[in-house]
């Protein structure tokens, strides 16, 4: 993994294999900002893959890769030989605006043997939604102390029970947590690993909102140094 920096955004990626329904899997994500990536995979100077880097990966979320949604899997435009190919990835806001090279000279090998072919992973049919224990046990990637001083006690109690529990917080909530908060008796990792582990919400059998989803109200969870200048 390689990270590249340009005047004003500083990508990370990498790539890190075959699948065997022709797919090539990697990740790319602009640290400190909940934003999709678009992934362009090359070869021999030409792009032989894209993909909107969207996935989420459970490595990647325990790696500290953004909340883990930066996963990609670009099908490939031609098929390759079998041995050993150096690829470029060049990543680029999904919005618009210039590539950037985030790494270069990765070496993968394309096996020939059949066999071996057969034991690459497929590309996931289905996207793969994080579990409520992913989001636990990395509190730390949200900067929630960051979104409870800037939204306020109040507010951040209420989108807290609105993004886990779907619904605003309710009277005795508004009139316990708010000033617990306030006086630091609680911290907002704590208030938030309450409601998350509450009876409600282990009735529920939908996952939380992904970064992507309107629903997610934590949109820059960090800021990486200088990011902010």
């Amino acid at each position: 993994m390689i990270a590249s920096t340009s005047s004003l955004v500083t990508f990370e990626g990498g790539i890190d294999g075959f699948t065997r329904d022709g797919f090539i899997a990697g990740w790319a994500c602009l640290p400190g900002v909940v934003s999709r990536s678009r992934a362009r995979v090359v070869w021999e100077n030409e792009v032989i893959g894209e993909a909107v880097a969207d996935s989420f990966r459970i490595d990647l979320l325990r790696a500290g890769k953004g909340l883990g949604h930066c996963g990609f899997f670009a099908r490939l435009q031609r098929e390759l030989p079998p041995g050993e190919h150096v690829f470029s990835l060049i990543v680029a806001a999904e919005a618009g605006g210039e590539g950037i090279e985030v790494a270069r000279n990765l070496s993968l090998e394309m096996p020939a043997a059949p066999e071996i072919r057969a034991r690459l992973p497929e590309c996931p049919r289905e996207r793969v939604a994080w579990q409520d224990e992913d989001v636990l046990g990395h509190l730390a990637q949200f900067d929630l102390p960051r979104h409870c001083r800037e939204m306020g006690v109040n507010r951040f109690v209420d989108v807290v029970y609105r993004f886990i529990l779907d619904r605003w917080a309710d009277d005795s909530a508004l009139s316990l947590y708010p000033a617990i908060l306030e006086k630091a008796s609680l911290t907002p990792e704590a208030f938030f690993s309450i409601v998350l582990t509450s009876d409600e919400r282990k009735s529920r059998q939908t996952p939380l909102p992904s970064p992507f989803d309107y629903r997610f109200p934590f949109a820059n969870y960090a800021i990486e140094a200088g990011m902010s200048d």
